[in-house]
């Protein structure tokens, strides 16, 4: 005998009801920065940037430079902090926090010999570059990919590490979580206790031990208690970092194109506001348009992958500098006419031009074609020249990143909530896809 189900067809295909707060807040749990943002943290979160560029365009030492410029920063405030510490300590402290910028570094680069930045992170450390090209007979490049894709299965243990060193907790916040802790471990007391008592009798007499062995050592307690409370404010009270910096292998195309590149980016896009530094050898470029063009391309390519802000770094102005590159990117007639002044200077005998002579050869041609294709491309970009062995420049980057920082809170954050509410949208239409599946299922079997 089959029995009716007690709803009828309407009240089965009704549409889900719209998405509440708990369900987006359910799903913003998910993601780092949205769960920050719906609960309103007033905790500032740092910029990461990812220092990317074809290989030998500077990226290493770049990231030393920024390492150092930072310090350095350190260093003089620290300094103005000395000389001025009369009675106004507090006001001291308060201009120091609001002027230093802390940052900490990644190295994701495993076939680097030498590094020459401090890196707090290092994949190294973890993959064994040389071990793994012998033991699965890899070529370089090979090896550099297997070796981030080792390193991305324990991504996530890297983003709690940069999670607790960025929102630091504060005095209180440790307290409540002591707190709990201390709770919890007095209900599993009391669940044990009715199943033996015997358990809390040898806990109390431990803690009793405890408290004489205190009281008979006075002056040790302190000393400890001095140490623990300085080591405690030394680690709880550090300033919460301003940038994460983070140095990519230079094989550009075993990271931007790999599974493992998009899982360092996605995660730490997801969590942190994130921006790009695409670095590009100024000289190489003063010394061809098509090497100019051949890098916007692939910066193009990057900024359409990633969906992050970009910053165009023309590093090395010490050799050459980085004006007319910001004219190319801002004029387009000038880049044609440096473009005729290249194709007038080869006489149509250059490599560069094959498949024609002069400026209406092949390449030329998709050249120009290129050009007046990214001149919209370009409207979307930050740009800043700096040079990695000098320093010039650097404090202008800084300014730049967080330029393209706010952008990250205007378009890639926005872009994210959208995919959330599209994500939404998708399960409620499996629901109401399900829900007719039901009623057909239903109707066969005669109970509905």
């Amino acid at each position: 005998m089959t029995t009716r189900v007690p709803l009828s067809t309407n009240e089965i295909l009704s549409p889900p009801p719209p998405p509440s707060s708990d369900n987006r807040d359910a799903y913003y749990a998910k993601i780092p920065i949205l769960k920050r943002r719906a609960s309103k943290s007033t905790k500032k979160d740092p910029t990461c940037v990812i220092v990317v560029g074809m290989a030998g365009s500077g990226k290493t030492t770049l990231m030393a430079q920024l390492q150092k410029s930072l310090n350095l920063r350190d260093a003089a405030d620290d300094k103005e902090d000395g000389d001025n510490t009369t009675t106004t300590t507090t006001a001291t402290s308060s201009t120091k926090s609001t002027n230093n910028r802390a940052g900490y570094a990644i190295n994701l680069d495993p076939a680097a010999k030498y590094v020459p930045f401090t890196s707090s992170i290092d994949i190294r450390d973890t993959v064994d570059y040389i071990e793994v090209m012998r033991q699965h007979k890899l070529g370089p490049n090979g090896a550099i990919l297997t070796c981030l894709n080792l390193f991305a299965t324990k991504f996530d243990q890297v983003m709690a590490i940069l999670e607790r060193r960025s929102f630091p907790l504060e005095k209180n916040e440790l307290n409540s979580v002591g707190e709990e802790e201390e709770e919890g471990q007095a209900s599993e007391g009391l669940g044990d206790d009715s199943n033996d008592n015997s358990s809390t009798d040898n806990e109390t007499q431990q803690q009793q031990q405890k408290s004489e062995d205190n009281d008979n050592d006075d002056n040790t307690a302190q000393a400890a208690s001095n140490t623990n409370s300085s080591n405690d404010n030394s680690s709880n009270n550090t300033a919460p970092l301003d940038y994460i910096l983070i140095d990519t292998p230079g094989q550009i195309e075993a990271f931007t194109w790999s599974a493992s590149g998009t899982i360092v980016t996605s995660a730490l896009a997801t969590t942190f506001p994130t921006v790009l530094a695409f670095v590009i050898d100024t000289p190489r470029c003063a010394a061809s348009v098509h090497t100019f063009m051949s890098n916007m391309l692939y910066a193009c390519s990057m900024l359409y992958r990633a969906k992050l802000p970009m910053v165009i770094v023309l590093n090395k102005i010490d050799i050459v500098g980085c004006e007319f590159v910001k004219e190319w990117m801002e004029d387009y007639e000038s880049f044609q006419e440096a473009l005729d002044d290249a194709s007038e200077m080869n006489n149509g005998y250059s490599d560069e031009m094959a498949g024609g002579g002069g400026s209406s050869g092949y390449y030329a041609s998709l050249t120009r074609s290129l050009s007046l294709v990214l001149d919209e491309f370009y409207n979307h970009l930050h740009k800043v020249g700096v040079s990695a062995a000098t320093g010039e420049g650097v404090e202008e980057f800084w300014t730049v990143v967080d330029q393209a920082a706010e952008e990250y809170e205007e378009g890639y954050l926005v872009d994210l909530k959208n995919r959330v509410e599209e994500q939404m949208a998708k399960e409620r239409a499996m629901q109401r896809v399900g829900a007719r599946k039901l009623v057909r299922d239903l109707q066969e079997d005669g109970q509905l």
